[in-house]
């Protein structure tokens, strides 16, 4: 297969990055903020390509003429009114549908209630939605749902493009009655009601023909939500799953949607069968409520995705994280194409099909990995060719990037596990030797590290220090059992696991003793504060940002909470609530043994910290409050030791592109940290281009 660079949109256009030839290391915004280019979707014909550009203004919609290869800009959101462009798509050849975001502060008023600005809410913000319908050259643009009538919560939401529909799509809109499902025609705006929910309806799943068969309910005050079920002509809905507590919040349920399957009334759900340990893909009747046929199973990953071309109502496959990005082909043209691609991009990268024309010529591939920080390609099936086309953020230089390893390892109570090894630019695999290392264990717990995307990985390693992704029990994606391994065990094996496969890396010889740190975000936070105290025979610095310093007092934030009712999952759930009962059952239940979370926790410990200690933290944290951090400071201040704080002024937990210019400060301040306990990273490459 010939691969060729055909830049529609990079260099002439834009010029935004510094020459990488001029750079000795890879600058750090290179792994911050917005990417230039994202969002990108192929209309139906495939004549056009509408994507998204990021300017110093803000948002630029553009489309793209794909015969001319001329962009041009039919939208534009702006930065300084906190409007942001989302889900962009064709309706069909003429018509392009977007969200457009708005994300507002939430400000206490002097009664001690908070005014709010209706809408979802975010961590100390809330983003407002709508929701348009355009022309491709920017005419006849029409908002598609009309919130002004109502006075409550304002968001829209898409539930189906109704990919045989050229003229319609289903939004789900909140009405004075209840969610409604309505179709709303994208050239006109008029609309039609095609179902009524309840006031606790919160989302509808359809079929192929459009048809409502699924409906998710909010049950007992939020505390859980149920799935109910309705086959086509059937009259009345029925109750097929109900989820309360902690089984209302954890990774990996028992039964998720993911779209229409190939027959009406069918659906394809990930769900975990009759006593499977991972979550298949499997095909399900709404009108039986069984399941009829079994698409996808691996005993060790949880299948997570379909692959579905919709246009000619095809499966072509099941996809999910390995240790990369995997789909097994389940149509054989497919499999023979998805092959040849996969073969022609390596094996560096993640591979994904983000779009196709309607005849299955045209293929819009996205790729990104260690050494690719996002790139389009259009393969041409007709003429077996595959043009790079957009890269999501202009001059990088791949020989300034890390490389990406597996390693594999034992576990001190026997269990064999893995990591992901990231190298400087310029060591090799058997090169490494005695390198200094930086730990970063990931958030959640209940998540996962992936191939190719980290910004903590990509920023040190591309600074000249090795780091290390260990995976632990706890985390998701590998089954309820390895889950469940992690509960009632923070602080201990799962604390383990991160010492184990550090300890690896010493007697591999790969890292340095003397010269490794942790650096930890969230659940990651956590284990880099109980590592100050606990492992200070391993580590010689650690960064702890927006992490968990004393878990009783993180419940009782979660039962309890001290701010109203303005978050959307944060503190003050009670102790019925979802969140609170999947908190004590992966942690512990403080009613039962206060002594054993103590003993876990660094701000009950802060005497025994035995290494240098930074924290960051957001203020507007919701997920995580900055509390934890500050109890942890009061502590080590209590105890005679120094702790550095570095607060982040109006930030939540995430590393969104929004959040660019604090995650500026959190990348800096820890390398400046480990720079100064453990050394500089080793000496970049020489400048390339």
């Amino acid at each position: 297969m010939m691969i060729r660079t055909l830049l529609l949109l990079v260099g002439a256009m834009l010029a935004f990055a510094t020459p990488a030839a001029a750079q000795q290391r890879a600058p750090l915004d290179w792994f911050l903020g917005y990417d230039q280019f994202r969002g990108a979707t192929l209309s139906p014909d495939g004549r056009h390509l509408a994507v998204l550009r990021r300017d110093e203004v803000g948002d630029v919609l553009l489309v793209v003429n794909m015969e001319t290869r001329r962009a041009t800009p039919i939208q534009r959101a702006r930065a300084d009114q906190s409007l942001e462009i989302s889900q962009v798509g064709f309706a069909s050849n003429a018509r392009i549908v977007f969200r457009l975001v708005q994300r507002n502060r939430v400000v206490a008023d002097t009664g001690g209630s908070m005014v709010r600005n209706r809408g979802r809410m975010d961590d100390g913000f809330e983003t407002n939605t709508r929701i348009y319908a355009v022309n491709l050259d920017g005419t006849n643009l029409l908002q598609l749902y009309d919130p002004s009538a109502l006075s409550q919560y304002l968001d829209a939401g898409i539930i189906s493009d109704l990919p045989r529909d050229d003229d319609n799509i289903l939004l789900i809109v909140p009405t004075q009655g209840g969610a409604e499902l309505r179709k709303v025609n994208v050239n006109t705006a008029a609309f039609d009601r095609v179902e009524s929910g309840t006031l606790f309806t919160f989302n509808w799943e359809v079929d192929l023909n459009g048809t409502p068969v699924l409906r998710q309910d909010s049950v007992q005050n939020g505390r859980g939500f149920s799935w109910l079920r309705r086959g086509p002509g059937q009259r009345g809905w029925t109750e097929i799953a109900r989820y309360r507590g902690a089984a209302a919040a954890n990774s990996g349920p028992d039964f998720q949607p993911v779209g229409p399957a190939t027959q009406p009334g069918q659906v394809f759900v990930l769900a975990r069968r009759d006593g499977a340990d991972t979550s298949g893909l499997y095909v399900y009747d709404t009108a039986t409520g069984q399941y009829t046929q079994t698409i996808q199973t691996n005993p060790n990953f949880d299948v997570t995705a379909v692959e579905l071309d919709t246009a000619n109502n095809v499966l072509q496959a099941a996809c999910w994280w390995a240790y990369r990005w995997t789909c097994e082909a389940k149509d054989p043209a497919f499999g023979e194409r998805w092959t040849s691609i996969n073969a022609a991009l390596g094996d560096q990268r993640n591979v994904m099909l983000v779009d196709r024309s309607d005849d299955g010529n045209l293929w819009l591939i996205y790729t990104y990995g260690p050494q690719d920080l996002g790139t389009y390609y259009l393969y041409n099936h007709s003429t077996r060719t595959m043009n790079s086309i957009i890269s999501q953020r202009s001059n990088i230089n791949a020989n300034l990037l890390p490389t990406q390893h597996v390693v594999e390892y034992t576990t001190s109570d026997g269990q064999r596990q893995w990591g992901y090894l990231w190298l400087p630019p310029g060591v090799s695999r058997e090169q490494a030797r005695n390198l200094p290392t930086i730990v970063v264990p990931h958030g959640g717990p209940e998540g996962r590290d992936v191939w190719g995307s980290d910004p903590f990985a990509q920023s040190f390693s591309s600074q000249g220090y090795a780091v290390f992704q260990p995976n632990f029990r706890g985390g998701g994606g590998f089954g309820r059992a390895f889950v469940v391994a992690g509960h009632g065990q923070w602080g201990q094996r799962m604390q383990a696991d991160v010492a184990d496969a550090t300890r690896h890396l010493i007697q591999s010889g790969i890292t340095d003793p003397n010269r490794v740190c942790i650096n930890g975000w969230s659940y990651g936070g956590y284990v880099a504060f109980t590592a100050s105290f606990m492992n200070a025979d391993i580590f010689k610095c650690s960064v702890a940002g927006a992490g968990v310093s004393d878990l009783r007092a993180m419940l009782r934030w979660v039962r309890s909470g001290d701010r109203g009712d303005v978050q959307g999952g944060g503190g003050g759930g009670g102790v019925n609530s979802p969140t609170y009962q999947y908190w004590t059952d992966a942690i512990g239940d403080p009613r039962r043994d206060d002594a054993g979370l103590d003993a876990v926790s660094a701000a009950q410990n802060a005497a025994r910290v035995g290494m240098p200690l930074l924290m960051i933290h957001g203020d507007e944290d919701i997920t995580v409050p900055i509390e934890q951090s500050i109890l942890m400071q009061q502590a080590m201040q209590r105890a005679g030791k120094e702790a550095r704080l570095i607060t982040l002024v109006d930030i939540d937990h995430y590393a969104s592109p929004q959040n660019g210019e604090a995650w500026r400060t959190v990348l800096t301040e820890a390398l400046a940290f480990f720079n100064q306990h453990i050394g500089p990273g080793v000496p970049p490459p020489a400048a390339s281009n």
